[in-house]
């Protein structure tokens, strides 16, 4: 395979008879007065394009043609020629790619080297954050949302809550040694130590393992078999000894639970609470269903917080 260039002299050249030259001659017209329109058509074309700003881009071979010059080349010389452009084309990307990444990299960098003496060392730019505009003081602006104002309002309220979260568990951890009879018919006194937020069937639980090893009757009990006992009503297992004190459980005669600290003749550790009101009873609930008729288990009622003790009378005592 050649690319054979457009050369005319070839025809020129040729050597015959008068009326062969003759038609060689007005072919030969014929071909320029050819490449004379075709000339003047692309012309007006580019003209036609400048004006509207479109470019023509050369194809794979006119590239390599504008690289090789006009001649005869092989197949194999025009594929070496073409990878070859193709290389200068990969090299020439590369090398725009390179320069725009260091442009890039100059624009985001300051260097305050007028004279070129530096280390080499580029400062970042520091950008500076934008002053907020202020409101005015002398105006009353509360009425108005603010963000700062509002977060450190929640700050403050979760401070509160947490200091008051950590109040109450110091209260609920506080030690209290608490008296209460053993009621089979007749009281039996114990005491027990636990904390104040411990509910009422973890203090049975404690009382339970004092009095295994001393009565019979309740070694096969279990907590849900008992029942607490305080002035007279009968407390569910659910409730704690803080929740009665903060909801200043009453009873017909007053609270019925005030913890206040040992005496210090009484020599016991410092801090440990004591409840000085009537001792409680611990019961077994066998022992209170064959009995509440009787006195005093016909008098134990179920506490209820809505009841307002504070205006039972003891007239209402009697009625019941």
């Amino acid at each position: 395979h050649y690319y054979i260039t457009n050369n005319l002299s070839d025809m020129a050249s040729y050597t015959g008879g008068t009326a062969e030259k003759n038609r060689v001659a007005k072919l030969q017209k014929q071909r320029e007065k050819g490449r004379a329109e075709l000339e003047k058509a692309i012309q007006k074309v580019k003209e036609a394009a400048r004006g509207s700003n479109i470019t023509f881009s050369k194809t794979k071979a006119d590239a390599v043609e504008d690289t090789t010059g006009i001649g005869l080349v092989t197949l194999g010389e025009l594929r070496e020629r073409e990878a070859q452009h193709k290389l200068d084309q990969e090299r020439a990307e590369l090398e725009k790619n390179v320069k725009k990444k260091k442009k890039r990299k100059e624009i985001s960098t300051l260097s305050f080297d007028m004279d070129g003496e530096g280390n080499g060392e580029e400062e970042p730019v520091i950008l500076k954050k934008k002053k907020k505009i202020g409101k005015n003081p002398a105006v009353n602006t509360s009425f108005l949302p603010d963000k700062d104002r509002e977060a450190q309002e929640l700050q403050e309220i979760a401070d509160l809550e947490q200091e008051w979260a950590d109040k109450q568990k110091q209260i609920k951890d506080q030690d209290v040694e608490l008296t209460f009879n053993y009621w089979d018919g007749s009281g039996h006194r114990h005491k027990v130590l636990m904390k104040k937020g411990y509910t009422i069937e973890q203090f049975l639980n404690f009382a339970l393992e004092s009095l295994i090893p001393i009565y019979p009757d309740v070694r096969c009990a279990s907590v849900d078999m008992l029942m607490f006992v305080k002035a007279d009503l009968i407390i569910p297992h659910y409730l704690t000894f803080y929740q009665m004190e903060q909801m200043n459980a009453r009873g017909e005669k007053g609270p019925l639970f005030r913890f206040v600290p040992h005496k210090e003749e009484e020599n016991k550790a410092p801090g440990l609470l004591k409840d000085d009101l009537q001792y409680g009873k611990v019961t077994l609930r066998s022992w209170y269903e064959r009995n509440k008729h009787m006195f005093p288990a016909n008098r134990w009622k179920s506490f209820d917080p809505e009841v307002n003790w504070e205006k039972y009378t003891l007239e209402q005592t009697f009625k019941r």
